[in-house]
């Protein structure tokens, strides 16, 4: 799940985020898990104040800091790069969106696309979790 917005990304639109997340995905009894990077909005206290209110139905995993290797979203935008802006101008900032929101799209659609880019972090994922359970 992505979202673009205008403003700013922080604690606030963050928390939104989350929202969101659970109204699309969580289904009782079980809980969503969500592994996140070291933003600085992740690490404010509102943000902090929102996961222990909600523990009951998501479950955050924090990386550790300068762990790119363990961070799929580094492999996704590597790919996105590469088909929608690499070697490209766009006039205006809504094409270089349209460019973005399609090749968004194409990975919803298409998941196959990007399977071998995560196949790797899959290991050094579960390997994280067990040690961090």
């Amino acid at each position: 799940m992505y979202k673009h917005t205008e403003d700013n990304f922080n604690s606030e639109t963050y928390i939104e985020f989350l929202e969101e997340i659970l109204d699309h995905y969580y289904k009782r009894p079980h809980r969503i898990s969500l592994i996140q990077d070291n933003a600085s909005y992740h690490k404010k206290p509102e943000t902090y104040d929102w996961f222990a209110e909600n523990r009951k139905y998501i479950e955050v995993f924090n990386l550790p800091p300068y762990c790119p290797e363990l961070n799929s979203t580094e492999r996704i935008w590597h790919y996105t790069r590469m088909q929608a802006t690499h070697n490209r101008y766009y006039d205006t900032k809504e094409a270089l969106c349209e460019a973005l929101f399609l090749t968004f799209s194409t990975i919803q659609k298409n998941p196959n696309l990007i399977e071998g880019l995560l196949t790797p972090f899959l290991g050094f994922m579960a390997l994280y979790l067990c040690a961090a359970i």
